[in-house]
């Protein structure tokens, strides 16, 4: 979900056996942290913002564990500096501390609840989010939004623009792109940036030919561009660089990438390094080009994680280290990255950079296999032909050589004479039908294997 924690991960915990000091020392520093951020939110939500951005920042600079204060800050930075480059550090900090960290958000669900029921739209937005987000620990639509409207209804931007995304992607409500567009443009008002970009894409999709239409996005969009947004500013550099409703201008694409890897884009710094590597409108220099890439990898940008990945694997620009290679692979694959897959897959069959591992191996390759790469699905064939981590089966082994075939394999043909000598005619046609039907529920734009 844009903008939103689909689904948080659960709180592991373990318990250790620490010395009854030490419990107690963690016990009283996070009653410290809890006691310093429910001082900081009442401050806030009773209208002192300037000694609530002071505690909450202290927090914040001392490296808390508590996503609390980064999400509330990230909250008032936007409210009351629109300062979008550091309420990105914010978020991406909570996004990362948040699915561990039920407790605190369970801590001041009772001070939520009593500001908000006070008209506080703060408080409101915050108590919505706990709920749709599931930052306390579940999920629960419905309630979220009541909480949503309320602040949303007391003229609070920051709820206008999120309903704008739930009834644009039809998330918790029934999708309805004139109120999506209707709460943007509340929100677009008071001069809300994120709110700007998202209704110029929405006037950008139903443009088609109206160019009054076309020229409000443009000018929305180079306002919230102009406000430091750096989602905007990469759209921004995408249009510069393909000239599209715009005269086509490199130099200005540039810019506002730049702009926008400098404001916390991930894509942005991931776009940099590409330029960088490849000469492409800047002088080719391996050092920016890495350089970026590493900026991109460590604000989850799984496309950089590949790219450092092939970089370690090959010894292209760094030292050759497979290990490393393979943990940038694995950061991109669990982030969907299709082409890390098949990677994560093939080092762990081989031991390579990774102990050898057959099941997770065989768990890899089954998702570039179903995503259409016939080496995957080759790989698959082998591994059951030869029992590699599992008791061999020619019928399974049949099923994915076929599949690679079809694909456009040519070199799964020899394996599929070769091991149908072992199989009786029904075995053969069962993983004939498989593979054919298979092959069409493929998506045929993930047929490919470039």
């Amino acid at each position: 979900m844009r903008k939103y924690y689909l689904a948080m991960l659960a709180a592991l915990c373990v318990f250790l056996p620490l010395p009854a000091c030490v419990s107690a020392q963690l016990s009283l520093h996070d009653a410290e942290t809890d006691i310093a951020v429910e001082k900081g939110l009442i401050c806030w939500f009773e209208g002192n913002t300037e000694k609530a951005e002071k505690i909450l920042s202290e927090l914040t600079d001392s490296g808390t564990a508590n996503p609390v204060p980064y999400h509330a800050l990230a909250i008032m930075v936007i409210d009351r500096q629109h300062d979008y480059p550091r309420a990105l550090r914010l978020y991406n900090r909570h996004r990362a501390l948040a699915p561990n960290h039920t407790r605190e958000y369970r801590a001041i669900l009772p001070l939520l609840d009593k500001y908000a029921a006070q008209g506080c739209v703060q408080a409101q937005l915050m108590r919505a989010r706990l709920t749709e987000w599931g930052l306390a620990g579940s999920i629960d639509f419905s309630r979220g939004m009541l909480f949503l409207r309320r602040a949303a209804d007391g003229g609070y931007a920051q709820a206008q623009r999120e309903l704008g995304i739930l009834y644009e992607t039809g998330i918790g409500v029934e999708k309805d792109i004139h109120k999506a567009m209707s709460f943007y443009s509340a929100a677009a008002l008071q001069n809300d940036a994120p709110a700007m970009k998202d209704l110029a894409v929405l006037l950008f999709r139903r443009a088609k030919n109206d160019r009054a239409r076309i020229d409000t996005a443009l000018n929305l969009l180079r306002i919230s561009a102009e406000a430091d947004f750096a989602d905007a500013q990469m759209i921004f550099a995408k249009i510069c660089d393909n000239g599209v409703c715009v005269k086509q201008d490199k130099r200005k694409a540039l810019y506002w990438c730049e702009k926008a890897a400098q404001n916390g884009c991930a894509e942005a710094m991931y776009a940099l390094g590409w330029l960088y590597e490849h000469g492409r409108g800047v002088k080719k220099s391996a050092s920016e080009s890495l350089k970026w890439y590493e900026d991109a990898a460590r604000n989850s940008d799984a496309n950089a994680q590949f790219r450092l990945g092939v970089m370690y694997y090959t010894g292209t620009v760094v030292k050759e280290d497979h290990v490393r290679a393979y943990s940038f692979f694995k950061r991109a694959a669990e982030q969907g990255n299709v082409s890390a897959w098949y990677n994560v897959a093939w080092m762990n069959k081989n031991g390579d950079g990774t102990r050898k591992d057959f099941e997770e191996a065989r768990k890899w390759f089954i998702r570039s296999a179903m995503a259409g790469n016939r080496e995957a699905q080759y790989n698959l064939g082998v591994m059951y032909a030869n029992g590699d981590g599992t008791e061999p089966d020619s019928e399974e082994a049949m099923f994915w050589f076929e599949l690679s075939r079809l694909s456009g394999n040519k070199n799964a043909q020899e394996n599929i004479d070769a091991i149908a000598k072992s199989l009786n005619a029904a075995a053969k046609d069962r993983a004939a039908r498989r593979a054919k039907t298979a092959f069409k529920r493929m998506a045929p734009s993930s047929q490919q294997n470039d």
